[in-house]
């Protein structure tokens, strides 16, 4: 079994924004445009901190395209690690993160 795609992790997000990765030839941060999520990893920054992933570019958050939402953690410093079965959840338009109560988040997938 050999294997086709390289799974890497995104930049990490401290707020709300696009989910990015690291342009391998020129070290730049870009845009996340097709990815196929497989685990979510975040930290709590308070009591019920919340991920959400939407499949789209842009800040719209549009609730129909919601393709993950995550809640955890019951204090600050709680560390919370989503891991999806299966290949994960793919996105084909890009990927808007929100976060809320949570001091960072990062995302692995093959992109």
């Amino acid at each position: 079994m050999s294997i086709t795609s390289k799974v890497r992790q995104s930049i990490v997000l401290t707020t709300s924004g696009q989910l990015q990765k690291l342009n391998t030839s020129t070290g730049a941060a870009m845009n996340i445009t097709k990815a196929q999520v497989m685990t979510v990893f975040g930290q709590a920054s308070n009591s019920d901190a919340e991920i959400k992933i939407y499949n789209e570019i842009g800040s719209s958050a549009t609730a129909k395209k919601l393709i993950f939402h995550g809640k955890f953690g019951t204090a600050a410093n709680e560390v919370q690690e989503f891991k999806l079965p299966g290949a994960g959840i793919y996105a084909d338009e890009g990927c808007y993160v929100v976060l809320t109560n949570c001091d960072f988040c990062y995302v692995v997938g093959t992109y």
